[in-house]
């Protein structure tokens, strides 16, 4: 009767510790919707846009120009960091472009935004909603 009791409580225990981001962010996303402040500016605006994020650290981000590099995540503020491998300049001394993003996730989907967005580039104050289309990592070049 005190194994049962016991196993009991570490299973309650086991279910009440919060997911971290980790275990939520791998896998890959497309892009669903994009808003502008709360203004929906496309739905399902390009098929061909999608995010892989790798449990090694790395992403694959298919956008207009394709980007990849590494990421890592501060589970207390649910803040993402993309460290890019392209680079700010032309030189190659130039460091590494660097975005940080807010992330939250909700029924399937995960949404990135800005956490301090700069109100002179349009850009920043854009909100990106994706859905996910593949568990784990699928290394594909064209993910449907």
């Amino acid at each position: 009767m005190m194994a049962v009791a016991v196993s009991f409580g570490h299973a309650q225990n086991a279910s009440d510790s919060p997911d971290k981001v980790i275990d939520k962010i791998v896998g890959t996303w497309k892009i669903q919707r994009i808003l502008s402040g709360n203004t929906e500016v496309a739905k399902n605006p390009t098929s061909g846009q999608w995010i892989e994020f790798r449990s090694d650290g790395k992403y694959v981000h298919q956008v207009t120009q394709p980007d990849s590099g590494s990421y890592r995540i501060d589970e207390n503020r649910l803040v993402l960091f993309l460290e890019s491998s392209l680079r700010k300049g032309n030189a190659e001394n130039s460091p590494k472009q660097i975005d940080e993003w807010s992330l939250s996730f909700k029924d399937g989907t995960m949404t990135m935004r800005r956490p301090r967005p700069n109100k002179k580039q349009h850009r920043d104050n854009m909100t990106y909603v994706y859905v996910r289309i593949a568990d784990g990592e699928s290394v594909k070049a064209n993910p449907k």
